[in-house]
């Protein structure tokens, strides 16, 4: 299980880093917005905590996506106004604070699929990414990460999981689904687009991140539903299945 938890992660996040380099940030963003930070961890959960545990977890990640749209969104208005160092620390902020406000909603299933369809619908005007300078956004086609980009991800993603299951040790389904969701791809790509090429290169890396969050949601609600009901494979192949559908339905196109 620790074998998993260190290298499962890292391994798919360096993948999808790779693959990125050869269609652009916008194609990297879709990429690296499937589940493969997500659905490791919740399977991780299930397997260490319990069926009804893992469903929990899957609907409060479920509900995350909203927190996630929202730094998301919040990077992409602040970044062409501030440096990346201040523009994560305070998306960071916002993350946790949007956490906060989803533990006083109702904890149901309809509620956190609300929220986060809200989030996911609201996101394309809220980004404002149309509003950047033409000559800014035309740095967003180089596709080469930069130095130490792919150590960052991997060194992020085995973190985080390490990190979730701790949480959910102590503090149960509630907080580590919430942990799940936390942006490590984006959030860690969005910074070195910012650093190295400026503020439409991470604008429209996180554009192509909103279309491909619409897959973990789906995941996560598909999760949610099948896990009491069918064993852990087959509710697992029934999200992965879905959530692949979903991503091709959301591939955006080539400019």
């Amino acid at each position: 299980m620790l074998a998993l938890k260190l290298l499962l992660v890292p391994a798919l996040l360096a993948v999808v880093t790779l693959a990125g380099r050869r269609w652009g940030q916008r194609v990297a963003g879709w990429l690296g917005s499937f589940p493969i930070v997500a659905g490791p961890i919740l399977l991780i959960l299930t397997l260490e905590n319990g069926v009804s545990f893992g469903a929990a977890a899957a609907e409060r990640a479920l509900a995350a996506v909203a927190a996630t749209m929202g730094f998301f969104v919040l990077y992409a208005r602040l970044a062409p106004r501030l440096s990346w160092p201040v523009t994560a620390l305070v998306c960071t902020g916002c993350w946790l604070v949007l956490v906060a406000w989803l533990g006083v909603l109702p904890q149901t299933l309809t509620a956190a699929a609300a929220v986060a369809l809200a989030a996911l619908l609201l996101a394309p005007r809220a980004m404002g990414a149309d509003a950047l300078p033409r000559t800014d956004a035309a740095t967003a086609t180089s596709n080469a990460p930069a130095h130490g980009e792919l150590a960052a991800r991997m060194l992020a993603g085995a973190a985080l999981v390490l990190f979730t299951s701790g949480v959910a040790a102590d503090f149960g389904p509630e907080a580590s689904g919430h942990a799940s969701l936390f942006p490590v791809v984006g959030g860690t790509a969005a910074v070195f687009n910012h650093a190295r090429q400026g503020a439409g290169a991470a604008v429209d890396f996180l554009r192509g991140t909103h279309r491909g969050m619409w897959s973990v949601a789906v995941f996560c609600g598909v999760l949610t539903l099948a896990l009491p009901r069918w064993p852990v494979a087959a509710a697992f192949g029934a999200a992965l299945a879905a959530t692949v559908a979903m991503h091709a339905v959301t591939l955006p196109r080539r400019r």
